[in-house]
């Protein structure tokens, strides 16, 4: 079995906005955490400052500062809440949205099982055709743990799962199972979204961001 052919996890939202912040394990104790009594439209610390991107109708990406460092914040589709990730055999990391189960059920494709085992192909396979991909920006993992989360979750057992978490490994951490941390060699990784449209899938998206050492 290739390494893109099982995934390697979820991350889950807890609605089906599904927008993924990018963030160096070190910088996790500078994230602002939720606030559990917010007062009117404010519902707490920098996920308010991720909901303000929103008023961008094209928003797909943007940095938000962390302590000394950045964090990229990346929208996915926000259809069902959910993204899987997978290594493709060249090392790259991709988080894909909906998961491939999703497109498996019997409820949505599962009777289209060859188009949607291209489909795959097409995203994990190889690399995308230049052009095919817009650049969503980029992040630095000095610590060589990158953590990855939905933008509601909250980071309070992130730094047990990032010192449970080795080179090429990754830990899940949260609640509602939304945010893991991922072993990555240290260093600089930039961040590439693909959308493909399926034409027998009724307007439904496959969305790929990948995660490539810079």
């Amino acid at each position: 079995m290739g390494k893109s052919e099982k995934p390697l996890g979820k991350i889950s939202s807890i609605n089906a906005l599904l927008t993924l912040v990018l963030l160096d394990s070190e910088q996790i104790p500078k994230w602002e955490p939720l606030d559990e009594e917010p007062d009117g439209d404010d519902i707490g610390g920098h996920p308010q400052k991720v909901t303000e991107l929103y008023e961008d109708e094209d928003f797909v990406s943007a940095e938000l500062e962390v302590g000394k460092g950045k964090a990229l914040v990346l929208s996915l589709e926000g259809v069902t809440g959910e993204a899987e990730i997978r290594r493709l055999e060249d090392g790259t990391l991709a988080l894909i949205e909906p998961p491939r189960d999703w497109w498996d059920d019997e409820d949505n494709y599962g009777e289209r099982k060859d188009e949607v085992a291209q489909l795959f192909t097409d995203a994990l396979g190889s690399a995308p055709k230049a052009g095919k991909e817009k650049r969503a920006g980029k992040i630095l993992v000095s610590s060589g743990k990158l953590v990855v989360f939905d933008s509601n979750e909250s980071l309070e057992s992130a730094s047990k799962a990032a010192k449970k978490t080795t080179n090429e490994k990754f830990v899940g951490f949260g609640e509602n199972d939304g945010g893991v941390v991922l072993g990555l060699a240290p260093g600089q990784y930039v961040i590439w979204r693909h959308v493909i449209e399926p034409e027998w899938a009724d307007d439904q998206r496959l969305v790929i961001a990948y995660l490539r050492r810079a």
